[in-house]
């Protein structure tokens, strides 16, 4: 850049002094500061924001269409252990409730909670792995733990419902991703600690329940939930699947 005035020689350049490069430099950011777009406040990925978006909707049509879905309803699509373990042939409830049982939840405190985690420990997964991985680790996880509470009570006929045990997949799956990175140091003794406190939290709560709610607690869906993502991160982390 060149600055001529009129007591310069006109074939003479001479450069910006170091205050005038300073404000060159401060007027170039400002512009900068300008043009750049807003981030999001949730700048959540696809595949995660679209489990969330089902989840709520699913219970604001709960809440505010009493038509939407009835208590019949909530019993053939919440996951009901007897069911499986009375030797009756399966129906259509049987078959799809280990997975619709996953979009339901019992109160606003339940979704928020399940929302707030799955956002938490969904998020950075699906950045790692892509959505469609993510995807498997939700769903088997929660049918995993499901598996694990149809073992634990197989006469319970009390319908089961949340996202819990998926998402206690993905927290797994979380910690599994920081072993991997070498965020743990090494050796598999590592994982102990985080899987006796997810343990022993799931049982707290699973005995004495959560604040704010009547609702008894599946702490052992938790516990398959955890398991079955830790498990299960590493090998789907490197499964051939588009991305």
């Amino acid at each position: 850049m060149t600055k001529m005035d009129g007591n310069d020689d006109p074939k003479v350049t001479r450069f910006p002094d170091a205050k005038e490069r300073e404000a060159i430099e401060k007027a170039r950011f400002i512009h900068h500061q300008d043009k750049a777009p807003a981030e999001p406040v949730l700048n959540l990925p696809p595949v995660v924001k679209a489990l969330c978006l089902v989840n709520i909707a699913v219970f604001l049509g709960m809440t505010f269409f009493p038509g939407f879905m009835t208590p019949d309803d909530i019993y053939a699509f919440g996951f009901v252990p007897a069911r499986y373990s009375s030797g009756q042939p399966l129906d259509f409830a049987g078959i799809v409730s280990p997975i619709t049982h996953m979009f339901i939840h019992g109160g606003w405190l339940h979704l928020g909670i399940n929302v707030g985690t799955l956002m938490a420990f969904g998020a950075g997964i699906e950045k790692k792995i892509g959505g469609r991985r993510l995807l498997l680790l939700y769903f088997i996880s929660g049918l995993f733990g499901a598996l694990v509470h149809a073992l634990a009570s197989p006469e319970t006929d009390a319908p089961m419902v949340g996202a819990s045990g998926a998402i206690s997949g993905l927290f797994g799956g979380v910690i599994a991703l920081m072993y991997m990175e070498g965020m743990m140091g090494r050796g598999y003794r590592k994982l102990l600690p985080f899987v006796l406190i997810w343990i022993g939290i799931s049982v707290f709560f699973g005995v004495f329940g959560v604040p704010g709610t009547d609702n008894p607690i599946a702490w052992d869906t938790h516990i398959g939930g955890f398991i079955s993502g830790l498990l299960l991160y590493k090998p789907l982390s490197r499964l051939k699947i588009q991305y």
